[in-house]
């Protein structure tokens, strides 16, 4: 057989499929034989998509980009798929090297280009190269910490006949505990007086949900979440879950200077922005997952979900933290009603969609949404690194893995990637989005407020975009919300594409120190 045919039997046998891409000359002689696959209308829209069905299927997704300029617009999106430990396998066509000493257009250093950003990186030398190179790329998504891995194809070997075996993929177990580690931290924890846990991403990524909520009723102390987590990682209405982390520094030192023990099980610390305050003591940090070490405190390599089971026979009560109730919330509610503010339409989304699964880029409103949203299993998805216009492809990608799920978007980030929209209504995914409509950048608004007051008002953080029109002119349907909220009941039960407009206000929120 052929190396295209060898590579549509890759994809089918391995159940990496559909294919997401927009293909170039370089790419055709590559996709003779895929059957099942998924146009986006720019190249980085499909490594979004392919990120956000990766991460709700825990399983490889695929992408195909167009040579050099395709792998370049998407470096963004490999970069936050990275960040959120999504095994996506990015492929790519490559110039015909028998020409390759001109220089000739669409070609470039490719594996150079990605090779930050992916776990593993390799550019077909031979045909024969081309099973080993994907098993290889497969084997290396999936294991910890998952992660995307690319491949490049060069044009001059796609037709070439070649003599090769497909099998089955090999199961990648994550399966790991250090049975060493279990006693010790059992120990440490033991001897403290006053433990604080801080559950992140890895515990929904390894479906230690379950466990982790247990755990923290076993041991009684308060539970919070890792500051900027990409993903759900702890029961929000559990009555020992005290809150999120902030990422600046000296909150989060203010928050956990009381407890002499801070066990960080699937989570990490991530900062911004920079404050002049040293980070948390090291001697009073314990990490314990699969994704990687912060080089601060002791560290440990176990699978979050069967850390938790090991452990919890060995671990003694320390406390009866109980959640406090907020009793004023109501009323604050209440009052955010008048205007429509970030606290009422976060609790009016939680209320219209609380069996969906979230994906959260509206960055200034954030925190409130996930405050009102709450976590569970899969039930909460965002970027890690903070891109924009990860979003819509990340939410369309989610959808088609399965999920009922809803996006939360500035009007900002909408147009990022706009363009998924067209995708969406190509192949019938029923995406639903919320769009929160400010008219500018507010979360750079509210930076400026509070470290660069002379900016705060720029012209350049402001834009009026005729969101309506530019949705319809896609093919979706689109409401603007009325203070009945009946347009958060009509796109919840739509079963077509479909888009909610809910006008904010235009203050500068204060969001930063």
């Amino acid at each position: 057989m052929r190396v295209s045919e060898l590579f549509g039997r890759l994809v089918k046998e391995y159940g990496v499929g559909p294919l997401f891409g927009n293909p170039g000359s370089t790419e055709v002689p590559l996709l003779q034989h895929i059957g099942d696959y998924i146009l986006t209308l720019h190249d980085s829209l499909s490594v979004g998509m392919a990120d956000g069905y990766s991460q709700y299927r825990g399983y490889p997704s695929i992408v195909n980009l167009h040579a050099m300029p395709g792998v370049a617009n998407s470096v963004a999106f490999i970069q936050t798929a990275a960040a959120n430990h999504s095994p996506v396998i990015v492929t790519a066509g490559q110039q015909d090297y028998r020409h390759m000493v001109y220089d000739p257009l669409l070609s470039g250093n490719l594996v150079g280009l990605v090779s930050g950003f992916v776990k593993y990186a390799y550019e077909i030398k031979s045909p024969e190269d081309v099973s080993v190179a994907f098993d290889r790329a497969f084997r290396i998504s999936t294991s910890p910490p998952r992660g995307p891995v690319f491949i490049s194809f060069p044009m001059n070997f796609i037709d070439e006949e070649i003599h090769s075996d497909v099998k089955k993929p090999d199961r990648v177990s994550t399966d790991i505990v250090d049975t060493s580690a279990v006693e010790i931290i059992a120990e440490r924890i033991n001897e403290s007086q006053n433990p604080a846990i801080i559950f992140g991403a890895e515990i929904d990524e390894y479906d230690a949900m379950d466990e982790a909520l247990r755990f923290s009723e076993k041991i009684g102390c308060p539970v919070f979440s890792e500051p900027l987590g990409s993903r759900a990682s702890f029961p929000t209405e559990s009555r020992r879950y005290a809150g999120e982390l902030l990422p600046a520094s000296a909150l989060m030192n203010l928050t956990l200077a009381k407890f002499d023990l801070l066990l960080f099980i699937g989570a990490d610390i991530t900062i911004y922005p920079y404050l002049n305050t040293p980070l948390l003591p090291s001697h009073r940090l314990i990490f314990v997952g699969l994704n990687g070490s912060m080089r601060l405190g002791e560290n440990y390599i176990s699978n979050p979900k069967h850390f938790l089971r090991s452990i919890l026979p060995l671990v003694k009560k320390k406390g009866d933290y109980l959640k406090k109730p907020d009793f004023s919330r109501r009323t604050r509610i209440a009052k955010a009603r008048e205007r429509m503010e970030t606290e009422y339409v976060s609790h009016a989304i939680a209320k219209y969609f609380s069996r969906f699964t979230l994906v959260d880029e509206s960055i200034s409103n954030s925190e409130a949404i996930r405050s009102e949203f709450g976590y569970r299993p899969r039930g909460y998805f965002t970027a890690k690194t903070g891109q924009l216009g990860w979003g819509l492809p990340a939410h369309t990608g989610i959808t088609m893995a399965g999920a009922r799920s809803v996006l939360v978007i500035g009007d900002g980030s909408l147009m990022y990637s706009i363009q998924t929209l067209w995708t969406a209504v190509r192949y019938g995914i029923p995406v639903k989005i919320i769009v929160l409509r400010n008219g500018g950048y507010n979360i750079l608004r509210s930076y400026s407020k509070s470290l660069y007051p002379s900016l705060a008002n720029a012209e350049f953080f402001k834009f009026g975009i005729d969101a309506e029109r530019i949705i319809e002119s896609y093919g979706v349907n689109v409401k603007v919300l009325d203070r009945d909220l009946k347009a958060f009941e009509w796109l919840r039960d739509t079963s077509e594409p479909a888009a909610v407009i809910v006008d904010m206000p235009e203050d500068i929120p204060d969001l930063f120190l």
